[in-house]
């Protein structure tokens, strides 16, 4: 059956791409979910909304992604942690630590953008490379402080 893709699939193309998938696999997971429409004439009309409302969301996201990383390059990001007398910290300072941190100042990201060759353990600076779409990266500036013991 030909298809056309509403949506970017992975294994198949991009949006307006006309393709040719099995019968069963269209009707039972492409049109449920909204990835694509028969392609009929009258559907093939409808290609180019789908591109330009693709592309449309596409530079939407870019602009919220550059945005991101502007706040996040713009405001290091200070952890008191408990550490012993050589600096070395009872425990770590991880992606989640990081993605949970920049939920608190409204910036959303996936801990899979936290790029960390290993959790920090020691106190004092660090820098974390956050990478988001279209390879889009920044460099989160991060200070590690002995926690206070009250």
């Amino acid at each position: 059956m030909n298809i056309i893709l509403k949506k970017n699939v992975e294994s198949l193309g991009t949006v307006g791409e006309v393709v040719k998938v099995a019968d069963g696999y269209a009707r039972n997971f492409l049109f449920p979910k909204g990835f694509a429409i028969q392609a009929t004439d009258k559907n093939k009309k409808l290609i180019e909304k789908f591109k330009d409302e693709e592309e449309k969301r596409l530079a939407e996201e870019l602009k919220q992604a550059e945005m991101i990383i502007k706040q996040i390059e713009k405001n290091p990001m200070l952890f008191a942690r408990i550490a012993d007398e050589n600096g070395h910290l009872y425990g770590s300072v991880n992606e989640q630590d990081i993605v949970n941190e920049l939920k608190e100042k409204d910036l959303i990201i996936d801990k899979h953008n936290v790029k960390m060759e290993q959790h920090i353990k020691e106190l004092g600076d660090h820098e974390v490379t956050i990478e988001l779409k279209d390879d889009l990266k920044g460099t989160l500036k991060i200070k590690v402080e002995k926690e206070e013991k009250e």
